[in-house]
């Protein structure tokens, strides 16, 4: 090849690197989000499994409103509706109809996530928590480190604090997961890792409140993964979703299962990985996790966080958890404080 045409062909791909992966944006505030049915293996369309988790049905999530996507946790409401966090300060909401339609979807902003003073440090949301009791929201931010509280339908913030105990965190790997536990506790887990550990913190009830304890403990991740979101389980347990980007093979995923009962002041615990997703599985940048119950069935739910890239999708993938035997479930212990 001569010279001048390998220069114009580096040229040329150096420009695909640098802007390739960024979508082009037409301004749309559409509400609408549609779905489209994936297959778990494109090279065995009959797979079923993935380690102890049974594949049920996965979509591909797409919207024209220019805020869609970002999505860094999920949870899922009493109604059995489902809110996904932008990490732009966005809240994605939908219902499922016969695994085919998204019903009454919305796009909006978080409250006070906009205006003249305020900028992407003040809202680069990461994790989401839910009490269906008093219906409430929790939304831990990095960057600018806090916990921050929302009323019901996300009507106005009802409170806010910055643990002194996150904010040597690193900017930009500050609490990516947030998990209210039954009891009235919650679980923080750092993105940051430290010696191939996360920081993690565990509040003796809401973290926005006054004079609620924490508890500081560290969390090791498989190896070569970071945690992105994680939630408790029927039975207990927590249910962890751990990301890796690697090259070749791209993202991969691996959802592990933690007893509570490891978790003490200073302690460092692991949890127990029980599947595994990586090409040629459908696998993306998973970053959200989420719980529901069908019948005597746990469910659990995985999104991935497009990074607003055309070279990525939000995924939405359904799978069934096998049951626990009881002798084995985890005692429930009292919470500090309550």
């Amino acid at each position: 090849m001569p010279q001048k045409l390998k220069r114009l062909a580096l040229c040329m791909l150096l420009a695909v690197l640098v802007i390739g992966g960024v979508r082009t944006i037409y301004p749309s505030y559409s509400q609408d989000i549609t779905l489209r049915r994936l297959t778990l293996n494109p090279d065995d369309p009959a797979q079923r499994y993935v380690g102890a988790l049974a594949f049920i049905a996965a979509w591909e999530l797409q919207s024209r409103n220019e805020d869609f996507g970002g999505i860094s946790a999920l949870t899922a409401l009493k109604n059995g509706r489902f809110v996904g966090i932008g990490d732009a300060g966005t809240l994605i909401g939908f219902g499922l109809s016969n695994g085919s339609r998204a019903t009454r979807p919305f796009i909006v902003p978080l409250p006070n996530a906009q205006g003249p003073d305020i900028s992407y440090k003040d809202r680069d949301s990461e994790g989401i928590a839910y009490d269906p009791d008093s219906d409430q929201y929790w939304v831990s931010f990095e960057q600018r480190h806090a916990i921050r509280r929302y009323s019901g339908s996300f009507g106005r913030q009802t409170g806010i604090m910055r643990p002194r105990e996150m904010q040597d965190w690193p900017n930009n790997r500050g609490a990516e997961s947030i998990i209210r536990l039954k009891d009235g506790r919650f679980l923080v887990i750092a993105e940051s890792v430290d010696d191939h550990m996360h920081p993690a913190l565990l509040f003796s009830g809401d973290p926005v409140e006054r004079g609620t304890s924490i508890t500081l403990f560290k969390f090791r991740p498989p190896t070569g993964y970071r945690v992105t979101d994680g939630v408790q389980l029927p039975d207990g347990r927590i249910a962890i979703l751990n990301r890796s980007i690697g090259f070749p093979r791209g993202f991969s995923a691996k959802v592990s299962l933690l007893n509570l009962t490891n978790i003490s002041r200073d302690s460092i615990v692991s949890a127990k990985v029980i599947a595994s997703l990586t090409a040629p599985l459908l696998v993306d940048n998973m970053e959200g996790i989420a719980v529901t119950r069908e019948g005597q069935d746990t469910i659990l739910w995985l999104i991935s966080d497009n990074n607003f890239s055309i070279f990525q999708r939000t995924i939405l993938m359904k799978f069934r958890l096998p049951h626990q035997p009881d002798s084995k479930k985890p005692v429930a212990s009292t919470a500090p404080g309550l």
